[in-house]
């Protein structure tokens, strides 16, 4: 559970704790395995819009700054969704379920 609801609290940076738990963990049980890979994958596949926003956010600032709320709407917007999905995700770990996310590309398995 605590792999899934890192992530938004740390936003940008919250690949952290669950690649911290995935390493420190995974000989111990598959079920921890699972969803500390499950939480990991997502928060880097969530560095994609993060950043996209954030170069949003930044160009709109500087060339258009009556505009730049645009770009803060965007990184908002990443972060509900990690809000939410992250909330599912330690919701499912609660319940025993082996959570998947709806999108995340798979790079620890």
């Amino acid at each position: 559970m605590l792999a899934h609801l890192t992530g938004f609290v740390i936003a940008f940076l919250g690949w952290i704790p669950p690649l911290a738990i995935y390493f420190a963990r995974r000989e111990r049980s598959p079920f921890v395995r699972h969803h500390a890979a499950e939480a990991a994958n997502f928060q880097i596949t969530m560095l994609i819009p993060y950043v996209f926003a954030g170069v949003v956010f930044f160009g709109l600032g500087i060339f258009f700054p009556s505009l730049s709320w645009i770009g803060y709407l965007l990184i908002a917007l990443v972060w509900i969704a990690c809000i939410v999905l992250g909330v599912l995700g330690a919701s499912g770990a609660n319940k025993g379920i082996w959570y998947r996310y709806p999108v995340s590309i798979r790079l620890l398995k």
